[in-house]
């Protein structure tokens, strides 16, 4: 089993979350976009195994009710065993002590192993984005609903 702990982003994680975001996510503005999170985000947190950062959730308020994530990734060799799961849940609950009802987030409609990470954490598909992402695929827009007091909970 891996000791994962989840924590808050350091400067000196910078170049770990850099690396995941260009694995997970090229061709973006990578600075600027893990700039943004840094400034304007409310939470990045991220997956730390032995001082090795191997996933990452930045996670924006909106507005007093609503936050969104604005990205999430785990490093390819450590997908699939709960990392991803770890991370969600403890940006949801965070959202939660800051008193949110809502929490958004936009998904690939092609991106079936996230979008069931999803489901399964309460979310709910309530838009498609209409070529969304830079080659023109859609995206799903997704909630979940914080007040539900079934949704959205840690796991265990």
């Amino acid at each position: 089993m891996l000791s994962v702990i989840v924590r808050e982003y350091s400067t000196k994680d910078f170049r770990d979350v850099m690396e995941i975001e260009r694995e997970a996510f090229s061709p973006r503005n990578l600075i600027y976009d893990v700039y943004i999170y840094v400034t304007y985000g409310s939470d990045l947190l991220v997956a730390d195994i032995g001082g090795k950062v191997v996933g990452y959730i930045a996670v924006m308020d909106l507005d007093r009710e609503t936050s969104k994530i604005v990205s999430f990734a785990v490093k390819k060799e450590f997908r699939g065993r709960g990392i991803g799961k770890r991370l969600l849940s403890t940006a949801i609950e965070r959202c939660r002590e800051r008193g949110k009802k809502k929490v958004l987030l936009e998904v690939r409609v092609s991106n079936y192993v996230a979008q069931r990470l999803y489901k399964k954490m309460g979310f709910e598909i309530v838009n498609v984005i209409p070529n969304y992402y830079h080659d023109g695929e859609d995206a799903y827009l997704m909630a979940l609903d914080l007040t539900r007091s079934n949704r959205g909970a840690p796991l265990s």
